[in-house]
């Protein structure tokens, strides 16, 4: 299956779920399940660019000039790939997280035509169960890889660091011979400019995790509220008590109309006495 067919049905199925719990009137839980979803694409999203981004390093670098220290390539070459490796593996766990949400959706829609609403907000529960523990096991990967993030952006800093000394060291050396005191060289090594593009978006990605690690905070706190909200007690509660609304208006309008009737009767028989 496509990418696209795939995230076609996937919204088709969102879609029809939220229109059934419109229907029901349940907007509030509709609003938070789609903010879920939203989450889970929005992150989906985000991890494809690191990926990208990543990507467009290693071909910097597999066109690195012959000149520069094998080992330096290769270096760098083995940290921008694990880290690759990373996003790919946190892709896979947080679509486990979107499969979840989507597949709850599918089941609740059928269990409704089967059984009902009660049933309904069962299956959702028992799904909201299964995407806490998925969402749980992406959060702790993405800490982890946050801060793997981190340790490499300050080891390809050393790296650069190394490179700058050892540019400063040879000219100093040619410095003395020449009878003059040492001073930092100024021109940056072509060594130096490239552990700092390599390091933009290394960086840039360690932002954009902790701005995930957040993220995935704030969904565990829609999950509790949605696993609340689809209390089956409370909305058999809440059933009970708009039931009982509907049938105390029933009996309102039921007495109203029992009151008009012996006044109707009176009007008719005052008529006809005035006839005779």
């Amino acid at each position: 299956m496509t990418d696209t067919k795939q995230s076609t049905e996937e919204n088709d199925v969102i879609k029809q779920f939220m229109e059934l719990l419109n229907q029901q009137n349940m907007g509030e839980q509709s609003q938070d399940f789609m903010e879920l979803f939203r989450f889970a694409a929005g992150m989906q999203l985000q991890l494809a660019v690191m990926a990208d981004e990543l990507q467009g390093v290693r071909q910097q670098l597999e066109q690195l000039q012959e000149n520069q220290p094998k080992s330096f390539k290769e270096n760098l070459m083995d940290k921008v790939e694990r880290l690759q490796e990373k996003i790919t593996d946190l892709s896979e766990r947080l679509s486990a997280v979107k499969d979840h949400l989507v597949e709850t959706a599918a089941q609740a829609v059928n269990a409704f035509k089967e059984k009902g609403k009660s049933e309904m907000c069962k299956i959702v529960q028992k799904g909201i169960s299964g995407m806490k523990s998925a969402l749980e096991d992406f959060r702790e990967r993405l800490t982890e890889t946050m801060l793997d993030f981190q340790k490499t952006a300050n080891q390809i800093d050393s790296i650069g660091d190394e490179l700058k000394q050892i540019g400063n060291s040879v000219s100093n050396v040619g410095r003395l011979l020449a009878g003059k005191g040492t001073e930092e060289v100024t021109d940056e090594k072509t060594g130096v400019g490239l552990t700092r593009a390599v390091n933009k978006p290394v960086k840039k990605a360690v932002e954009n995790l902790q701005k995930g690690i957040a993220s995935v905070d704030k969904a565990f706190e829609k999950l509790d509220r949605l696993s609340d909200r689809f209390d089956v007690g409370k909305e058999a509660e809440k059933g009970g008590r708009e039931s009982l609304k509907d049938k105390l208006s029933q009996m309102k309008a039921k007495t109203g109309q029992q009151k008009k009737a012996p006044e109707l009767d009176k009007a008719k028989t005052k008529s006809k006495a005035e006839c005779l």
